[in-house]
Order: structure tokens, then sequence, then C-alpha cells
């Protein structure tokens, strides 16, 4: 019982978030594995380029492939082959939301010209400030962001 009311609160808890970060903000998201608008992910942004060009490289849907139930973009038939081989260590951290705004319990839309790899991992932020704002105190930012994170995908696991 004590489990099942937990998680009542939880879910409560979420939907007054996301309710509460809706308010006023039309750039506000709702949870997904991965920031996508209609289905394609990162707004068309090639995931590799960033590593191999170090460039937000908005692709034109020539190279595609198909990964978590979303449509990625490439610039290359290159950059699709190495995705594909190994598509986690290209997929933005954090979803794809801005990772500034989520360490501020807030799920943001990012804007994918406006990136940082950090560690191996591309996080991507709504604009320039959050950007600059994340790096004043990075390690926090980055431990509140990914907190964050894990409890908007695992609900279940801030129980335990």
């Amino acid at each position: 019982m004590f489990i099942s009311f937990s998680k009542n609160i939880v879910t409560a808890m979420m939907i007054a978030l996301v309710g509460l970060s809706m308010s006023g903000c039309s750039k506000t998201a709702e949870p997904a594995e991965i920031m996508s608008i209609e289905k394609i992910a990162i707004d068309g942004y090639d995931p590799v380029a960033y590593f191999v060009s170090t460039k937000a490289y908005k692709a034109d849907g020539t190279y595609t492939y198909s990964y978590k139930d979303l449509t990625w973009y490439f610039e290359s038939n290159e950059n699709l082959e190495a995705f594909s081989a190994d598509p986690e260590a290209f997929v933005p951290r954090l979803g794809g939301f801005c990772a500034y705004e989520l360490a501020d319990e807030e799920l943001v839309y990012s804007d994918p010209r406006v990136w940082y790899i950090h560690n191996r991992g591309l996080y991507l932020f709504s604009d320039e400030d959050a950007k600059k704002e994340w790096f004043r105190k990075i390690d926090a930012m980055l431990s509140a962001s990914q907190k964050e994170w894990d409890l908007l995908i695992n609900p279940e696991e801030a129980i335990e």
C-alpha cells in the first residue's frame, strides 16, 4: 500500500511539474525519451556531425535512419553508418532537451544549434544564455540535470 501511495504521489508530482512548467512558456516539452518534432529526432540535425564535423548540421533528409521510433537525419552516408553501428554514442544526453533548464527541473526543447560535447556526450541547450549558465557550475548542473532526467524517464525508481 505504501508503494502504491508513493507511486501516486510521484505521478501527481510529474503531472504538476509538467503543468506548471507549461504555464507561460511555449518552449516547454512533454516528457519523451528523445526530443522530436513530428517523429524527427533533434529537429533534423545530424547527431554524428557534432562529433566529426564539430558543427551543427541540419540534414535535408537524403540519409535517414530509424532508431527508438524516430527518424534521424544525416549529412552523409558515412555519418549514417557511424550512427547505425553505435547509436547511443551519438544520441544527445538528457533526451536532447535543454540541459540547463532540466537542472532547474523544467523540460524545455533545445535549439540543436546550441550544443557542447562533454565527456563524449552531446548536450543541447535552449539558447546561448542557458549554455553559459550551465557552464558556470558544470559539475552541479550536470548532476542535477541527470538526476531530473532519470526521475522523468523512470519515476518508479524514485520510490526505491
